[in-house]
């Protein structure tokens, strides 16, 4: 399965691009009046130093806004079944996570014009496999341990590269070998391994991007003079929550690539051509 191998699929006009529209416009207000109340406290939303969290908000960097869980989600056009028990994904979802998986999170992120593109980072560490035992409570005999963590990224706006930038992957970074070759490829002059040229997915409004937590990827830049927005769904095994998440990422079972904040791996332009 490609989702599995490169750790990255796509569903083409998973929900109606008149849906995506409405929520795109939702989305671009509740981050305007976020930035705005930011402002009145005599803050800039736009300097990482702040890192303002309230109500279900999240500064993600300059210029981007996270609406996790916020109340907003909670109401139409957000309460669409095409973004719940009907959506396009969950078939795909319940056979990698199995049919207990959760809804973990849901929110947006909102980014400003102008803002650059984001660092290559995953949302989620890679396990050592006495992690994996240790919570999920059985051995993985396969070579590579299955996902624990996916997430549906669903573009409210489209991400053609005609200003907003669409999210870059690179493949196969969810894997614990993998992510070693490109750990090389970044730190050692003119080692290739192959495996780091990274994938931009292009994608119009209403297509949904299914990934693996672990995936290494990075949101394009916004060059448009509107604000984009993305949707997105995290789904967990039941043994996968806020809390277990904290613990690895404080290094209680992480394998050597994992992590949430940037790796600093960057893609091997010179392989581009440029």
């Amino acid at each position: 399965m490609l989702l599995e191998f490169a750790g990255v699929c796509a569903f083409r006009r998973a929900i109606d691009p008149a849906l995506a529209a409405r929520c795109a416009e939702v989305a671009s207000n509740v981050a305007g009046d976020v930035r705005a109340l930011v402002c009145q406290h005599g803050l800039d939303p736009d300097d990482p130093m702040n890192d303002f969290r309230f109500d279900g908000a999240y500064q993600r960097g300059p210029g981007r806004v996270d609406l996790r869980n916020h109340p907003a989600l909670s109401a139409p056009p957000f309460t669409d079944d095409s973004l719940g028990t009907g959506a396009l994904w969950l078939p795909l979802i319940e056979r990698l996570l199995g049919h207990d998986a959760q809804l973990l999170w849901k929110g947006l992120v909102v980014t400003e014009p102008g803002t650059p593109e984001q660092p290559y980072h995953a949302d989620g560490p890679l396990l050592s496999r006495d992690a994996w035992m240790l919570h999920s409570g059985k051995a993985c005999q396969s070579a590579a341990l299955p996902a624990h963590s996916l997430t549906v990224f669903v573009p409210l706006v489209d991400y053609d590269g005609s200003g907003a930038e669409p999210t870059s992957f690179l493949p196969g970074s969810h894997r614990q070998d993998t992510a070693a070759a490109l750990k090389a490829e970044a730190l050692e002059a003119g080692c290739s391994a192959g495996a780091g040229v990274p994938a931009p997915l292009e994608a119009t409004a209403g297509d949904a991007i299914v990934f693996d937590l672990r995936t290494h990827h990075a949101g394009g830049g916004n060059a448009s003079q509107k604000r984009r927005a993305v949707m997105y769904l995290v789904y967990a095994v039941p043994w996968y929550d806020g809390e277990v998440q904290r613990r690895l990422l404080e290094g209680q079972g992480v394998v050597e690539m994992g992590g949430g904040t940037p790796s600093k791996l960057k893609p091997l332009t010179a392989q581009m051509g440029g």
